[in-house]
């Protein structure tokens, strides 16, 4: 079975899109891929203070039918709908457009003596991405990074107990 991913992705992304307007929410991205031996659709989504679990489901039953009918997707798929805070970094472009954001980068070898890289990203520098990590501003090269997405930074998920 030959399947255009970006396709599929850019398809899935617009009928998601026309869903989220109406429920105040902002589509962020798609991606159409093969984990663990079964197909996802994934979507992901912001809105202004925060997603909440609701707002994820609801989505996900209104576009869940209009996929269906439209039936682009030749394989069997799990929709997943959930906030950009764990997107995946996937074009180069995404690091001057997440600018500012939390975010976790992996590379294949060692930079600085690490492989792993979680903090603010700072955007594009040539061939490179930026990203203020533990206060110091580090250059990675793209040719190296395995992995990169958004992130939560931990003092964000357990909050501030000394409000």
């Amino acid at each position: 079975m030959r399947m255009d991913r970006r396709r599929i992705e850019s398809r899935a992304k617009g009928v998601a899109e026309s869903a989220a307007g109406p429920l105040g929410l902002q589509v962020i991205d798609a991606e159409f891929v093969r984990d663990s031996g079964y197909w996802y659709l994934r979507v992901y989504i912001e809105k202004p203070g925060g997603v909440a679990i609701d707002d994820c489901a609801n989505l996900s039953t209104a576009i869940g039918s209009e996929l269906d009918r439209q039936d682009f997707v030749p394989a069997s798929y799990i929709l997943e709908v959930s906030s950009s805070g764990e997107k995946p970094l996937r074009r180069d472009e995404e690091y001057d457009e997440f600018k500012g954001r939390w975010a976790l980068v992996n590379t294949y070898s060692e930079i600085n003596g690490r492989k792993r890289f979680e903090g603010l990203l700072m955007g594009n520098a040539g061939d490179s991405v930026l990203m203020e990590v533990d206060g110091t501003a580090v250059e990675i090269p793209r040719q190296r990074i395995s992995a990169a997405r958004l992130a939560v930074p931990f003092k964000e998920v357990r909050g501030d107990e000394s409000e």
